[in-house]
């Protein structure tokens, strides 16, 4: 690579090195977004009491080559849990839990997976009173009875226990305290003259049930919130309702003015995880912090909770656009990943240690050393299973392949879109496309892409034209597809509610399914956004995603054409007038899922059915493109996603790059950031310093708010203008290259930008690195 290390160095040259400046004190308003102590699941998960779990295992109930089930009970309460250790394929642990007869099934995220997780099947169980052990060399896992404790050995040693800090805890579902009473009062109502309160009779609404014969689980589609929500609590009676269970901040809870109904009340889970031997950990985007990740002891949790959050703050553990709770431990002779598979809002708390005395009793006799250096690590989600993986390396090489394994590898992108892309919120006409793109022959400035942003549209209505500004956009994307340029517009979740629009009616009157999200009354749930009023497509209904797919065929998107690609952007999903600027969690989604359970999904899910829609137009002959904000685990095998709205900063400039590259250690390859910061007006050297460092991340786009000055690459001087075009010009002289890169991770996922400990993990002094990293393995 003589020729790029040559214009490379040439380019560094022509500028001297810059000092970080103050940023703007242009700011996110936190009050819009929780805190920790203002989330009733995780103010309560918090507080658990530490180092005296109250849990413990009984005999297996089921045994295989491969897994082994067991029960779980709780040394105080009547609560059944049920738990299944599985070895798949390549060193690979998957560990599950939930109740054992839950009233309400519990949301599992399975189309994360790139398929069905292959089992080993070659494992050797043992037995004895205190410990269980699955052997499946060189690794072996120990489940400890009473109490209970999961500890996983490597080769190495100890490398990850469960539960060893006693903060493991399933919410166990219950019935609404006021559901027990609406019961009491429909017996008195029948005259019954007597009250068991120590039977089983009141473990169900239903009067004339059998006590003795608990129902399956109800479909939670044909429960009502004000019909009476059906289930079996076979352990619970009138009289075990404790105060705690009472507590309004358990069932409802009101942020600001919202009111969430949470009708089928609390049902967290919470595990304490702790990496014996390491002394770093990495992942959990998206968040604008250091790339190793730092103690919450003193700060709130990382939160997983996808947000639209503007002017979002940095070195904070606030959640952002999208969501992978993937964590990755390091150590110079072990690299373990973790994935906490949950769609729901999840924190978690992180704390180091190298002092054996506070590992506790339970470890103790598990480590040699004195001293042993530890992160800890506890998760907390407000709905869903307990489902868990564990990916063993030893290499971070093993990992990410140990990675694909589970969710698949990444997509192999058309070539265009890993080119350059120059967008704007937004281009004002046709004319002004038009202009900008013979801007870029005349200043001899390679592009691939040009973008529209909301303003092309009919007052907000997507995949239409404004035909005063666009009046010919088919003859517009063929004048650039004739240079060999494509064009991207913008197609977001929220319908606008006109009666008068075609698409809106189809979806509302819609015959085979419902197409769009309901509220909690089970009515077309609505809220403002960029159109004003507006309904939501509930992407996560298999029949709405397929009916948003049709909708991107030329005879349905009118003006489009083969080279017309798609942006979703306002998809975590965005509402203004909701909740932390998002849905209500107790609006309602297909199969009578909460939104709670699958928050941190939809985005995915609309990502997902744009990519089919281009896959269908094309006949499945053209490889598509389509970029999200939001993102959740899985999203790296349908198109790239990028940061979200940045600032035109130093700071900003510099934070990219560690969020970049905690998103390819998770396992998303494709990432970029709006090159040049979205908000603000960037000064000639901080944008020229940008172009230099964006050329070479994965996706690579120029971007800009309505309100800033216009600053296409020709708009800062001859002098910037050169620099510019030498770094754009690089971009391309390396997409061969790239594009190799790109290949692999298609086959493997590996990883495309790369911290530098990651083909060397012995150098220990490389582990805070996180503003040099390599692009695939020779760059």
């Amino acid at each position: 690579h003589y020729f790029i290390q040559s214009n490379l160095r040439e380019m560094i040259l022509l500028l001297p090195l810059v000092s970080l400046l103050i940023s703007p004190s242009l700011t996110v308003d936190r009050k819009n977004f929780k805190r920790c102590d203002q989330s009733g699941f995780c103010k309560r998960l918090r507080g658990l009491e530490k180092d005296n779990s109250p849990y413990y295992t009984t005999p297996p109930t089921q045994i295989n080559s491969s897994s082994i089930t067991f029960d779980i009970r709780h040394e105080t309460k009547p609560d059944l849990l049920t738990a299944t250790i599985r070895v798949l394929k390549d060193h690979t642990v998957r560990i599950s839990a939930q109740e054992k007869d839950p009233i309400h099934p519990r949301y599992s995220p399975v189309d994360s997976f790139g398929e069905a997780p292959l089992v080993d099947g070659s494992c050797d169980l043992s037995h004895s009173t205190d410990s269980s052990t699955l052997t499946f060399p060189p690794n072996k896992i120990v489940i400890n009875h009473n109490p209970l404790r999961v500890d996983v050995f490597s080769k190495e040693g100890l490398v990850a226990s469960l539960n060893a800090r006693g903060l493991f805890h399933i919410e166990a579902q219950k019935l609404k305290p006021s559901m027990f009473a609406q019961g009491i009062q429909k017996l008195s109502d029948l005259g019954s003259s007597v009250i068991d309160v120590g039977s089983r009779l009141l473990s169900t609404i239903n009067i004339g049930s059998d006590p003795s014969k608990p129902e399956p689980p109800k479909d939670p589609a044909e429960e009502s919130e004000d019909g009476g929500e059906e289930g079996v609590e076979e352990e619970d009676d009138i009289g075990g309702i404790s105060d705690e269970d009472i507590l309004m901040m358990e069932w409802e809870e009101d942020f600001k003015s919202h009111h969430d109904s949470n009708p089928r009340g609390p049902r967290a889970i919470s595990l304490d995880v702790s990496f014996t031997g390491f002394d770093k950990v990495y992942g959990l985007p998206e968040h604008a912090d250091t790339f190793p990740l730092k103690s919450t002891k003193d700060t709130d949790p990382y939160r997983l909770y996808n947000l639209d959050v503007f002017e979002y703050e940095l070195h904070n553990p606030m959640a952002l656009y999208g969501s992978i709770p993937y964590m990755y431990a390091l150590s110079p002779l072990q690299s373990v990943g973790m994935m906490w598979l949950n769609a729901a809002e999840t924190w978690v708390d992180i704390s180091f240690s190298s002092d054996k005395s506070l590992v506790g009793r339970v470890l103790s006799s598990l480590i040699s050393s004195d001293e042993v250096s530890r992160v800890d690590t506890h998760w907390m989600s407000e709905s869903g299973v307990l489902d868990l993986f564990l990916f063993l390396g030893p290499a971070p090489r093993d990992v990410t392949r140990q990675y694909s394994h589970v969710f698949g590898p990444s997509l192999l992108p058309p070539l265009f879109s890993i080119a350059y892309h120059q967008c704007r919120w937004n281009y004002n006409d046709q004319q002004d496309v038009l202009t900008v793109d013979e801007n870029f022959d005349k200043h001899d400035i390679p592009v691939d892409v040009i973008w529209l942003d909301i303003e092309h549209t009919n007052g907000k209505r997507y995949f239409t034209w404004d035909s005063n500004k666009f009046p010919d956009s088919h003859g517009m994307i063929s004048a650039l597809s004739k240079k060999g340029r494509n064009m991207v517009t913008i197609i977001d979740p929220h319908i606008k509610v006109d009666s008068g629009w075609n698409l809106y009616k189809e979806a509302r009157d819609h015959g085979q399914c419902s197409i769009f999200v309901k509220n909690k009354d089970s009515k077309n749930y609505e809220g403002h956004c960029w159109p004003g009023t507006s309904s939501w497509v509930d992407y996560t209904s298999p029949c709405a995603r397929e009916w948003w797919a049709q909708q991107f065929p030329y005879d349905k998107y009118t003006g489009s054409t083969p080279n017309l690609f798609t942006w979703n952007d306002m998809n975590e999903p965005s509402v203004f007038n909701g909740p932390e600027v998002t849905m209500h969690k107790d609006a309602l989604h297909a199969e009578g899922w909460e939104h709670r359970d699958v928050h941190n999904m939809f985005g995915f899910y609309m990502h997902s059915a744009s990519r089919d829609g281009q896959v269908l137009r094309s006949g499945g002959q053209a490889r598509p493109f389509v970029l999200s904000r939001a993102f959740f685990v899985g999203s790296h095998r349908v198109g790239p996603i990028w940061t979200g709205d940045n600032h035109a900063s130093w700071e900003h400039l510099r934070m990219s790059l560690p969020m970049l590259l905690s998103l390819n250690i998770a396992g998303y390859p494709f990432v970029g950031a709006d090159t040049g910061g979205f908000f603000g007006n960037p000064e000639p050297e901080l944008l020229v310093r940008w172009y230099q460092s964006a050329i070479f991340t994965p996706f690579f786009r120029a971007h800009a708010h309505i309100d800033t000055r216009r600053r296409e690459p020709w708009l800062f001087g001859e002098e910037n203008t050169k620099l510019i075009r030498s770094a754009i010009v690089m971009r391309y002289q390396i997409l061969p290259y790239l594009y190799t890169q790109f290949y692999h991770a298609s086959v493997d996922n590996t990883l495309i930008i790369r911290p530098l400990w990651f083909d060397a993990p012995s150098d220990t002094s490389l582990y805070s690195n996180e503003h040099e990293f390599m692009l695939g393995d020779a760059l």
